[in-house]
């Protein structure tokens, strides 16, 4: 007789941050993802301090990508007692070393305690590599292997197979992306039956226009930006989804179509995106694109980045130029610190890429509020806001519709994740729609056996 197997969602659960989950099977506890809350930051704060599980007792993580709401809380498990291996692609361990460093330092400079560099050097001891389309097997009867996930560098569909023979195979994908980049790979899940799908997706309720249209949108925005001597303030995490919007603002001006415009990007150490990118063409759409000349796409001809250990030196930036900063919902970091500056003034702009959590400053600016209180200022809104889902690395409805048929099926229960009210709604009809009859909503703390 086999081992009970259980799934618990202890984050994820009716938001689209916090990912993490707990599978429990074959004798075996692994962690599905270990995100941060991000959002309203007190709530955020606790939820963040809380730990539902003893980390000691986990023997694996999984991580499907960098983003810190994936990835943010592997540092704390490990301060607390988290000694097993860390599975990842090869991008998304080198991104998690970028990435977590700088939310270490970001904790540190807020006087936050929940861990510290140290923490996030022990995580890199723990990470293994490990390429798409490789099975490991975690127990003689527990094997995974990653994807490809199309959202950002990295990225990846989590597939596990458990049981006797591997009868039973799960699918975990909370970052699908959008087919049609011209930068990374379009998602490509192993076609076949599926057991257990768990899925999330952010702009499930959305149509994003296609990527040409984006183009043409954002080279207005800049144009009219350029017209006014205005910034604009982009927040995001350096090595995401918001490469692809660089790449485009590169592309744009080789072609003549947008001026000269710096992109500043203000971070608490300098990453080289390109760098980045080169370092992993396997990653990319056209691979041979990493090894361009200077004066492509992956140039540095406009990159520019706020000197270490000077912050005050981001003050001076004037405009026309672009600026990249952290976090993405701006509740706090670099990315609060410009809308302060900057939203008060009507020559500037901000740009939501992100999805944006119910109760954050970025989703209130989005819903048209007036006002906004940012580290205990309130901040007039005059500054454009703009919202461009395209560069969000995340697939709309119509493309999880056509992601769920590449997986062949038939699909017998699905877990929906990773998203508000209405994105969530919208996956569960999509699912529905594309015969899954079995399909759970969970919530915080839920255990389902299977």
């Amino acid at each position: 007789m086999s081992a009970p197997r259980t799934l618990t969602f202890f984050g994820g659960a009716a938001t689209a941050t916090g990912s993490m989950m707990l599978l429990e099977a074959a004798g075996a506890r692994v962690l599905l993802d270990a995100g941060l809350f991000q959002g309203n930051v007190a709530q955020a704060e606790e939820k963040n301090r809380e730990l539902p599980l003893d980390p000691s007792k986990v023997d694996a993580i999984l991580l499907s990508s960098a983003a810190l709401a994936a990835s943010g809380r592997i540092p704390q498990l490990v301060r607390h007692g988290f000694r097993g291996p860390v599975y990842t692609t090869p991008a998304t361990r080198d991104c998690t070393a970028v990435l977590l460093a700088h939310a270490a330092l970001a904790l540190s400079a807020q006087g936050d305690s929940l861990y510290g560099l140290n923490d996030v050097v022990a995580t890199q001891h723990l990470a293994v590599a490990q390429p798409y389309k490789r099975a490991v097997y975690l127990r003689r009867n527990l094997v995974v292997e990653f994807s490809e996930a199309g959202h950002t560098l990295g990225s990846a569909s989590i597939e596990l197979k458990t049981g006797e023979g591997g009868s039973h195979r799960i699918v975990y994908s909370g970052s699908v992306g959008r087919p049609g980049s011209t930068l990374f790979r379009d998602p490509s899940p192993n076609p076949g039956e599926v057991d257990t799908l768990i899925i999330g997706s952010p702009f499930a309720h959305l149509q994003h226009p296609s990527f040409g249209e984006a183009r043409q949108r954002l080279a207005a925005i800049i144009n009219d930006a350029v017209k006014r001597s205005g910034l604009i303030v982009v927040p995001a995490t350096a090595v995401g989804p918001v490469q692809e919007l660089v790449r485009t603002v590169q592309q744009l001006f080789h072609a003549g179509t947008i001026p000269e415009v710096p992109i500043w990007l203000d971070l608490p150490t300098p990453v080289a995106l390109p760098t980045m990118l080169r370092l992993h063409p396997e990653t990319l759409a056209a691979p041979e694109d990493a090894y361009a000349n200077e004066g492509g796409a992956f140039d540095r001809s406009l990159l520019k980045y706020i000197p270490s250990g000077q912050p005050d030196f981001a003050d001076t930036i004037t405009g026309p130029a672009i600026i990249v900063a952290p976090n993405e919902t701006c509740d706090s970091g670099r990315s609060a610190h410009h809308l302060r500056r900057c939203l008060g003034d009507a020559r500037h702009t901000i740009i939501f890429a992100s999805f944006q959590e119910e109760g954050s400053v970025g989703r209130m600016l989005q819903d048209g509020a007036e006002w906004v209180e940012l580290g205990g200022e309130r901040v007039e809104r005059r500054a454009t806001i703009e919202t461009m889902t395209a560069y969000s690395g995340f697939a709309d409805g119509e493309e999880m519709r056509a992601w769920i048929r590449a997986l062949g099926g038939p699909v017998k229960r699905a877990f929906v994740v990773q998203g508000d009210d209405l994105a969530v709604a919208m996956m569960v009809t999509i699912l529905r729609e594309e015969g899954v009859r079995d399909v759970i909503v969970p919530r915080q703390g839920e255990s389902f056996p299977f």
